[in-house]
């Protein structure tokens, strides 16, 4: 603390010993450097902002000003959020860089269309701005949905005519991409949504003149259309899709099975379904045993008769008999016998598994009991049959260690290109910051300036004086005698000077042991301050 208050006082000595000429030229520079330094510095921080996106919708916006405020870019909005401005040189690098983490806004527009309708739009253009608002609405209600993360919707609707009758019109139709989270296929039952959805915005619209796709060209819309109107290949990728969807169902039952035991990072599943497409529709039919008799029939003429009772199974007999006279008789006799029957019709649907292989795979050396306990965890999660012939693999064993990644040496190309651009961003600051530098420099020469050496060797402590006022008068009475000993003969000069510093010495001598003498505290504080610049 004290050396600070050393230090001030004689920065304000210093200052006091300078003339007004140089307090003033010193104070004038000491002004253009602070007036520099604040106007370069206003000039590099102006910021010219641009528009980067407009009318945007609210969760976009927010997700871009999120983004903005990770990278510490600056940005400003505008008409309550939905206009968003960077600065004028970063508008599109940031385009671009939204368009490579694929996240440029899906504007769609709604029925705010007409907020701001023209007095001057004919009817085609209401109709065009009609589809408009009816494909944004729904875009909007699609993506809403949880499993989906943006939609894009095309609508094609037909021309109304007086000369067309109701059965004649041709039908509405829509096309529909989804881009899904994690690239997952939806349900059939969110499918059969979206299409309802749309079929239910749109006039005239039936659901088989639906289309939805995802990006990467499923047909997911099959479940829409009759079996008969799909072709192969269409059949194909929805069974597929099918197989996948089942098996990926398996793997993260076991890995959240397994997982908490072994860790999910020192586990890998594999397994693969082996599944019948084929629509199977069987019947069955079952007879009993022993007949039943159905129905008979028994007719008979002439006279009596006796008729013994029948016995077996024969369903006819006939009998002619001549009887006493010439007379005759006939007796017919018919019986129908059926067995039972049962029908058994069976109808399996496709997708019905044959076999199941499981594969798992832990990073660690397993014992024969935990090898059987992790089979039977196995068995039970993926519902294990051995009628089907399914196999389960149970291995351990250590897994690869990833190589470290090595952060590469920058280049010197790279170095001096970084050291360039600080430089051209940075400059007006460099500048201030020399120009404070060689004001300080400038100052503490002026302050802590020490007396010629040779000075000090001709004179003593009582000598220089008993303050530095005294010293400084002392100076300039020597400097001016100097300057007239230069203008004498060399001779005259000295034994002047000699006699003129005599004089000069004699009469400070005594005024500064006069001094010393009253003032002994003040005296060694002055004797110390010398001997810490010594």
């Amino acid at each position: 603390m004290e050396s600070v208050k050393n230090m001030w006082n004689g920065i304000k000595e210093g200052w006091k010993n300078l003339g007004k000429p140089k307090q003033l030229g010193l104070s004038a520079i000491v002004i253009i450097i602070v007036a520099i330094v604040m106007g370069l510095t206003y000039y590099t921080q102006k910021v010219e902002y641009a528009t980067l996106f407009s009318n945007l919708e609210e969760s976009d916006a927010g997700t871009i000003v999120n983004d903005l405020k990770t990278k510490k870019i600056a940005y400003k909005l505008e008409d309550n959020g939905t206009t968003i401005l960077v600065e004028q040189d970063q508008v599109d690098t940031y385009r671009i860089d939204l368009a490579v983490n694929d996240m440029l806004p899906q504007n769609s527009v709604g029925f705010e269309i007409f907020d701001a309708t023209s007095m001057m739009a004919t009817d085609e253009d209401r109709k065009i701005m009609y589809q408009r608002a009816i494909t944004g609405e729904l875009e909007r209600s699609i993506s809403a949905l949880d499993s989906i993360k943006s939609a894009k919707v095309l609508l094609s609707m037909p021309e109304d005519s007086v000369f067309t009758s109701q059965e004649d019109r041709s039908k509405a139709s829509a096309s529909v991409v989804l881009t899904t989270t994690n690239g997952q296929i939806p349900e059939d039952s969110a499918v059969q949504g979206i299409a309802s959805l749309i079929a239910g915005a749109v006039d005239d619209l039936p659901k088989e003149n639906i289309k939805i796709v995802d990006t990467k060209g499923n047909l997911l819309s099959a479940a829409l259309e009759d079996d008969n109107s799909i072709n192969a290949t269409d059949m194909v990728s929805k069974y597929q899709a099918i197989k996948d969807r089942y098996e990926q169902e398996l793997e993260k039952k076991l890995v959240s099975t397994l997982g908490p035991i072994f860790g999910i990072e020192k586990l890998t599943v594999a397994v693969n379904a082996d599944m019948n497409f084929d629509s199977i529709q069987s019947e069955n039919v079952n007879y009993s045993d022993e007949p039943v008799l159905r129905s008979e029939t028994v007719s008979a003429s002439g006279g009596t008769i006796d008729v013994a009772e029948g016995t077996g199974t024969d369903n006819a007999i006939n009998e002619v008999i001549e009887g006493e006279g010439g007379t005759s008789s006939t007796y017919d006799r018919t019986a129908n016998y059926e067995l039972d029957t049962e029908t058994t019709s069976t109808v399996k649907a496709p997708g019905s598994i044959n076999r199941l292989t499981t594969s798992i795979i832990l990073d660690k050396q397993l014992s024969n009991a935990e090898e059987e306990q992790v089979d039977e965890i196995v068995k039970a999660t993926i519902g294990f049959s051995e009628e089907r012939d399914d196999t389960v693999t149970v291995q351990g064993m250590t897994f690869a260690k990833e190589p470290e990644e090595i952060e590469p040496t920058t280049p010197q190309a790279e170095i001096g290109e970084s050291i360039k651009e600080t430089l051209m961003r940075d400059w007006p600051y460099l500048a201030g910051g020399l120009g404070v530098l060689i004001l300080l420099i400038v100052l503490l020469r002026i302050i802590w300036r020490k007396p010629n050496r040779a000075e000090d060797d001709e004179l003593d402590f009582y000598e220089e004086a008993p303050s530095d006022t005294a010293a400084n008068e002392l100076k300039s009475e020597l400097e001016a005698m100097k300057r007239k000993a230069n203008r004498e003969q060399k001779q005259k000069e000295t034994a002047e000077l000699t006699e003129e510093l005599n004089q000069a010495m004699s009469a400070k001598e005594t005024a500064a042991r006069t001094y010393a003498k009253e003032n002994p505290e003040a005296s060694a504080d002055l004797i110390k301050i010398w001997m810490k610049d010594e």
